[in-house]
């Protein structure tokens, strides 16, 4: 299956390669798109078929690979902002948006139907109470222009579901965590375990009790994989662990394994998100059971990662 990685040097794209490496081999043939030419770690993979720089914004870029390979499937893994950061709109529509719709207009070009995109279970929906769980059929409400262009993008792929009969998979993602992370703004967990060990003080918007979900990313690659091997299309899919934590008791676990660790609290930011779980029924409906990394042994996974990795 020859497949189309946007964004695949990337903290979740790079995990994905992992993953067909490891689960897959011979399986998939990736053609990776990314701002990098070469991995940032250094790291190289046996499934990738060619590698090819550009700006997501630059439609000639990504019309160049998509007019010369005929791909089975696209993984559209690619943001060029994060809830947290994201106050200008029109940067938002126009670095993600826009490219996104272009993409699928050259899907339709080229007649290339498949598409999982990775959207976000957290900036999608908004807020919750500590009662309830969001379920994909839910009014969202994003508080960010980051959730609300990944928003937009989902309406459009399921209007060209009716127009173009592309065929998506969109899956909002809860909080992931894990290997190959090097986003200072973005990854609650990574941002404050890489800070622990670089010795930095860790900066806490609020008061830290907010509850969220937390997946370590392989686990996430493998339920991707399922869906993708089940031929899943035509679908939202929230894709969470329930594992449900607040930060002040991620920051204790990491106090744990790093004592020097220390951190502080500031005012909370408008952007983030205090409380929020997913309903994940819909996913448990397909695939069954799945028995998540619990959060401790992934943080120490992560560790062990971090402490073994550094940038090339």
């Amino acid at each position: 299956m020859k497949v189309l990685l946007l964004g695949g040097f990337g903290f979740i794209g790079t995990n994905i390669l992992k993953h067909i490496d490891k689960h897959y081999p011979g399986k998939y043939s990736v053609v990776v798109f990314d701002k990098f030419p070469v991995h940032p770690y250094g790291e190289s993979f046996d499934c990738i078929d060619s590698v090819h720089t550009g700006d997501f914004a630059d439609s000639f870029s990504v019309r160049s690979i998509m007019k010369t390979n005929k791909f089975d499937l696209i993984i559209h893994s690619l943001s060029s902002t994060v809830p947290v950061t994201s106050n200008n709109a029109r940067f938002d529509i126009e670095s993600n948006l826009i490219p996104t719709v272009e993409l699928l207009n050259m899907m339709v070009e080229y007649n290339q139907k498949k598409i999982i995109y990775i959207s976000s279970g957290g900036a999608i929906y908004g807020e919750s109470d500590s009662n309830r769980k969001h379920k994909e059929s839910d009014e969202a409400y994003p508080r960010s222009s980051h959730g609300v262009v990944k928003l937009a993008a989902e309406k459009y792929l399921f209007q060209y579901v009716l127009l173009y009969k592309i065929q998506p998979l969109v899956l909002r993602l809860s909080n992931p965590y894990g290997p190959f992370h090097y986003s200072n703004r973005q990854g609650i967990t990574n941002v404050a375990i890489s800070s622990a060990y670089n010795n930095k003080e860790f900066e806490v918007w609020g008061t830290g009790d907010a509850l969220k979900d937390y997946i370590y990313i392989e686990d996430f690659c493998g339920i991707l994989f399922q869906l993708l091997e089940k031929q899943i299309t035509n679908k939202v899919i929230n894709i969470g662990s329930g594992q449900v934590l607040s930060l002040n008791e991620i920051l204790a676990e990491i106090k744990i394994l790093y004592p020097q660790f220390c951190w502080k609290y500031t005012t909370a930011n408008i952007f983030d998100i205090p409380h929020f779980e997913l309903d994940t029924f819909e996913l448990r409906s397909i695939i069954g059971d799945y028995t998540f990394t619990e959060f401790r042994a992934g943080l120490n996974l992560t560790k062990l990662w971090l402490e073994n990795h550094q940038p090339g």
